[in-house]
């Protein structure tokens, strides 16, 4: 898997329908888009891409997703070219809305620590280094924790071509309610942040850069949950690494925390 920077300058393509994407990827984890990929060509199905928001304040990344397709050419994002220009597909797993949720900062990129990388190019699909992707996750990730978002990946749910929508469809229908960002922050204000199956704190294990990380898994079945399906987050929800949490998804029929921790015991 490789790691490219996707750009976004709104001065240049207005982004209309930004809030209701914003708002379908709250609530059902995810949205499809596609994205211009520059001048590259190298971009395959399972990269890493990270969304940097430029040209206009604030500066700095907003999303990330995984490429869904090898690049492709259609009609230019720009109505005043007549050539074509280079798109892939593009499965979002986080996104903010720079102007209520903020973005991770482009100086926060520019400290010194990724000096490979190019944090401000013209144009999309630029390579980023793997210690500079490394780097950019964890801030990402913490970033995104700060505002209540924690995108599950479990191991079968990685964006192959073959199994990714196989997968995605159960990461669906965990991260519309497992996702919540006020529902998340009251279930870890309640239980803590260590993992109510086997103990595990990041934070002890990993210091500073494992502070406040941790999935949270619900407790209801699924196929139990209806539309109108209101989440308590103390009596419904649980802090778990995402260890547990990927056992407690894996078989056809979810183990409970308890089954989980008795399996874990013996």
């Amino acid at each position: 898997m490789n790691t490219y920077l996707l750009t976004w300058n709104p001065k240049r393509w207005d982004w209309s329908d930004l809030d209701a994407e914003v708002a379908a990827l709250k609530s059902h984890g995810f949205f499809d888009g596609r994205w211009s990929a520059g001048g590259t060509k190298r971009i395959e199905p399972g990269d890493r891409v990270y969304l940097m928001r430029l040209g206009v304040e604030p500066r700095g990344i907003m999303a990330s997703g995984f490429a869904l397709t090898d690049v492709f050419q259609d009609t230019h994002w720009d109505q005043n070219r007549s050539d074509l220009a280079n798109y892939i597909d593009v499965r979002f797993d986080a996104l903010l809305h720079p102007d209520i949720d903020g973005v991770l900062p482009l100086a926060l990129l520019q400290d010194g620590k990724t000096p490979h990388t190019n944090w401000t190019p013209q144009a999309s699909g630029i390579s980023i280094d793997p210690t500079s992707a490394a780097y950019v996750e964890s801030l990402w990730q913490e970033y995104l924790f700060q505002n209540g978002q924690s995108p599950i990946q479990f191991p079968e749910e990685m964006p192959t071509p073959a199994l990714y929508y196989e997968g995605a469809s159960r990461q669906i229908s965990v991260n519309a309610y497992e996702r919540n960002p006020r529902a998340r922050k009251a279930c870890i204000e309640h239980y803590g942040v260590s993992c109510v199956v086997c103990g595990f704190n990041f934070e002890t294990v990993y210091g500073d850069i494992g502070k406040n990380f941790i999935h949270v898994h619900h407790l209801v079945p699924i196929a139990d949950i209806g539309e109108s399906y209101s989440v308590d987050p103390i009596a419904d929800l649980r802090p778990v690494c995402p260890n547990c949490h990927a056992m407690l998804h894996h078989s056809t029929s979810e183990l409970s925390v308890d089954s989980l921790k008795n399996r874990l015991s013996r």
